[in-house]
């Protein structure tokens, strides 16, 4: 068990040293380090830089779309006067077409009335008279 203590340390003694080295020969930062009050200033510049440019992005855009707007308004509006006046040609002559044919049903029915009303009359005239002229039957 000793012998394997002994190797462990030796192994150990002889790679710690390897480590260090390696850590001395990296460059060390000789830049001088930004402060905290520097580094927000910088950054709340470049925010107040891209926010004025985003609102003036904006801008643009607004007015754009607002230009875009009226036109597509102002083609509705033109394409539903159109629809209208065609409508309005369409539901005058569907009723004229509608009174047309309810003033032939209306003759068509008066004229049937009138047939029916002659038929019933001259059924009513035939069993009137077929009484008076001979006996009823006696129940």
């Amino acid at each position: 068990m000793s012998r394997i203590r002994l190797l462990t340390l030796a192994l150990a003694a002889a790679v710690i040293p390897a480590v260090s080295h390696a850590q001395d020969t990296t460059k060390r930062d000789t830049t001088k380090k930004e402060s905290t009050a520097a580094k927000v200033g910088r950054q709340t510049g470049t925010s107040l830089d891209k926010a004025a440019k985003t609102t003036s992005h904006n801008v643009k855009a607004m007015g754009k779309a607002t230009k875009t707007n009226a036109s597509h308004a102002s083609d509705a509006t033109a394409t539903n006067a159109k629809h209208a006046a065609k409508a309005t040609k369409t539901n005058a002559s569907h009723a004229a077409d509608a009174t047309e044919t309810n003033a032939k049903h209306a003759a068509k029915a008066t004229e049937t009335g009138a047939k029916k009303a002659a038929a019933t009359t001259k059924h009513n005239v035939k069993k009137a008279t077929a009484d008076t002229v001979r006996p009823q039957p006696k129940p």
